[in-house]
C-alpha cells in the first residue's frame, strides 16, 4: 500500500452554512489556498470539483497551473447537488430530462478526468433518497439510479468511478446510505470500474466498523477512494481525522496497510472555529503519525493476526499498548 494524501480547496474555504451564511472565514483566491496546501508537507495531490471553478477549464492550463504549486492530479468530485434542480435526485429522479442532464455532466467530467489523469471520478448522490413515508417509490427509484449510473459508466470505459455512501444530509434518508447498500447498488449495476468511495466519516455516522468496511471492499475489489474525516456517530462534521476515534482509526490503518491500495486519501475536513490552514497541516501530520504507528503493528503482523484467529482481544490491546506507548 502506497499512502497517496490529496485535499481538495474547501478544506480552505469561507465554511458557509445555514447557521452562518456569509461563512467563518474571508475567502481566501485560489493562489493563496495553492500556496498553502504546497507548504504542507505530505500533502500531495488536489481534489476537484467539477465543473471547475477558480482554475483554468483547459485540461492542459490545469495540470500546469496545480504543478507550478508541486502537487498532482488526484481523482474528480462531480457536483450535482448544488442547484435546486436537482432537490429530487440527480440520478433517480422521474424526470428523465433531468437524468440525461446529470448524465451529461458527468460524461464531459470524465472526458476532463480523462485529459488529466485523474485517478477516479466520484459520485454522490446527495439528494436521491426522501424525507417522509409516502414521498416516493422506492423501487422506481432504484431503477433510475442504476440506469444512471450504469450509462455513466459504461463511457467512462477504464476510468474508475467512485459511488460516495451517506446515510442522511441532506436527505433525511438516502437510498445509498452504508458500504452495504453501496456494493449492493454497484452489483446492480454490474460494470467493472464502478466500485466504491468510502467516506471515513460517513462510515462511522452510519455505525460501521469502519476496518470492516475497508477490508470488505478492498476483498471485493470495489475501493476506488477514501476519504479521510471523523465525528462522534451521530453527524457529518468533517472533523479533523484522528482526533476523536483512536482504536477504530488505528484498526483502519492497520487493515489498509495490509490491502494493496494505491489510490488517494482525500483530506475532507472543515474547521470554523480555528486556523484552517493549520487545521488541514494537523490532519495530514495526524495521517502520517497513524501510518507510523501502523507500521509498528505490521512489524508483529503475525503474532496479532495469530490472535485475530483465536479471539484473543486482550492479548492483541496488551501487545499493541506496548508497542505504542
Amino acid at each position: 500500500m502506497k499512502l497517496n494524501v490529496d485535499a481538495h480547496l474547501w478544506c480552505l474555504g469561507t465554511y458557509a452554512e445555514r447557521y452562518v451564511p456569509g461563512g467563518y472565514f474571508d475567502e481566501l483566491t485560489v493562489d493563496q489556498q495553492l500556496e498553502i496546501m504546497s507548504k504542507i508537507k505530505g500533502l500531495t495531490g488536489l481534489f476537484t470539483f467539477y465543473p471547475i471553478t477558480g482554475l483554468p477549464n483547459d485540461p492542459d492550463k490545469y495540470i500546469k497551473k496545480i504543478e507550478s504549486y508541486g502537487l498532482k492530479v488526484s481523482n474528480i468530485a462531480v457536483e450535482c447537488w448544488g442547484d435546486r434542480k436537482w432537490k429530487q435526485g440527480s440520478f433517480s429522479s422521474n424526470d428523465q430530462k433531468l437524468r440525461k442532464e446529470t448524465i451529461k455532466l458527468f460524461k464531459e467530467a470524465i472526458d476532463f478526468a480523462k485529459a488529466t489523469k485523474a485517478g477516479s471520478v466520484m459520485l454522490w448522490s446527495a439528494h436521491d433518497g426522501y424525507d417522509y413515508v409516502f414521498q416516493t417509490n422506492y423501487v422506481d427509484s432504484w431503477k433510475n439510479m442504476v440506469e444512471t449510473v450504469r450509462e455513466i459508466g459504461e463511457y467512462a470505459g477504464d476510468m474508475k468511478i467512485a459511488i460516495e455512501a451517506k446515510s442522511k444530509d441532506p436527505r433525511q434518508k438516502q437510498y445509498i446510505s452504508d458500504t452495504g447498500k453501496a456494493m449492493a447498488f454497484v452489483n446492480d449495476v454490474n460494470l467493472k470500474n464502478v466500485g466504491c468511495a468510502l467516506d471515513i466519516g460517513h462510515a462511522l455516522m452510519a455505525g460501521e466498523g469502519i476496518a470492516e468496511s475497508l477490508a470488505l471492499l478492498d476483498y471485493w475489489g470495489k475501493l476506488n477512494q477514501i476519504h479521510i474525516n471523523e465525528n462522534y456517530k451521530d453527524a457529518d462534521p468533517d472533523m479533523i481525522f484522528g482526533t476523536v476515534n483512536f482504536w477504530e482509526i488505528l484498526e483502519f490503518y492497520y487493515y489498509l496497510n495490509k490491502t494493496n491500495y494505491e489510490g488517494w486519501c482525500a483530506i475532507d475536513i472543515i474547521s470554523p472555529r480555528d486556523d484552517r490552514a493549520k487545521s488541514l497541516a494537523l490532519g495530514v501530520k495526524l495521517m502520517m503519525k497513524y501510518q507510523e504507528m501502523a507500521q509498528k503493528l505490521l512489524a508483529h503482523e503475525k503474532e496479532i493476526d495469530e490472535n485475530l484467529k483465536g479471539y484473543h482481544l486482550v492479548d492483541n490491546i496488551d501487545l499493541i499498548s506496548d508497542l505504542l506507548f
